[in-house]
């Protein structure tokens, strides 16, 4: 049976070749040097998958997501019993300050959370259609793309897209969705979830691609090669390669006092096989 792809797979954004600094050398440590790089034309979604747009992909497919399947005990033999059941990393408010170096007290690993149920299985995507699909892996996010006859974009496609659309006064003006107030026991926008809004909450940029900054992490098909340590926004406990994919934008976890990131050079990187209730994707083509 041939698959029919709809027609907001083809909403896209055309980014003309050009060259442009990447990187950072005035912010945290993975993001520098910065460097002059060429980058080829593409087409760039305007705006990163949506639950309904992932939701058309798996009842097409029957696709199972990483989330939605237990892992492989043989294969990660030395994580906490609670992991090897299906489910993932769900961000919770504290009820008070805390250390920020420990992301463990704000992340909880729930059985049952998927992108069908961002906060555990007795949530619900009702009102969430536009919202960015979340707690899908590099993995899921691939599978997709393959569906809808595109590909995921590299870092440097990611940042130059990025670089050309990102409004600094757009941070300022609270119109981009990151943590205000004080993280990450009081959020100045909600007190419970979503977390998340929609994928076209923010004013379309001159380039016309939207929400480039904040809102959920994008995957990119680029290795970042990191410690243990993965760095602010995730805690470790789901990372067992030293390999990992670059997430890029920053989330709605992306605070002033805490974590910075949500810059076009700034840079994480995270398990391909694991996904959180902040991550999601966008895709280009050539």
């Amino acid at each position: 049976m041939s698959l029919v792809v709809p027609d907001y797979c083809a909403r896209s954004v055309s980014i003309p070749a050009g060259r442009f600094v990447m990187g950072s050398d005035d912010h945290y440590p993975e993001e520098a040097p910065a460097r002059w790089v060429d980058v080829g034309a593409f087409d760039m979604d305007a705006t990163t998958v949506t639950n309904d747009e992932f939701a058309a992909f798996v009842r097409a497919t029957d696709y199972v997501t990483t989330s939605e399947r237990a892992v492989d005990r043989a294969a990660h033999p030395d994580m906490p019993d609670a992991f090897y059941v299906p489910g993932s990393l769900v961000f919770r408010m504290t009820a008070h300050p805390v250390r920020l170096d420990d992301p463990g007290q704000w992340w909880a690993f729930v059985p049952g959370a998927c992108w069908r149920h961002p906060e555990g299985p007795t949530s619900r995507l009702v009102g969430r259609g536009d919202h960015p699909v979340v707690h899908v892996s590099y993995l899921d996010a691939m599978a997709y793309a393959d569906w809808a006859g595109k590909r995921l974009p590299t870092e440097a496609e990611w940042e130059y897209a990025a670089s050309s659309a990102t409004d600094p006064s757009q941070t300022e003006d609270g119109e981009i969705n990151i943590w205000r107030g004080a993280f990450p026991h009081q959020n100045e926008r909600t007190s419970s979830a979503p977390f998340t809004m929609s994928a076209r909450s923010d004013a379309p940029s001159t380039s016309g691609l939207v929400n480039m900054l904040g809102n959920v992490w994008e995957w990119t098909s680029d290795t970042l090669i990191t410690p243990k340590k993965i760095g602010c926004c995730a805690p470790d406990a789901n990372m067992h390669h030293p390999a990992a994919r670059v997430l890029k934008g920053g989330s709605y976890l992306c605070a002033d006092s805490y974590c910075r990131r949500y810059r076009p050079a700034a840079r994480i990187g995270y398990d391909e096989k694991s996904a959180t209730g902040h991550i999601g994707f966008r895709c280009v083509s050539a």
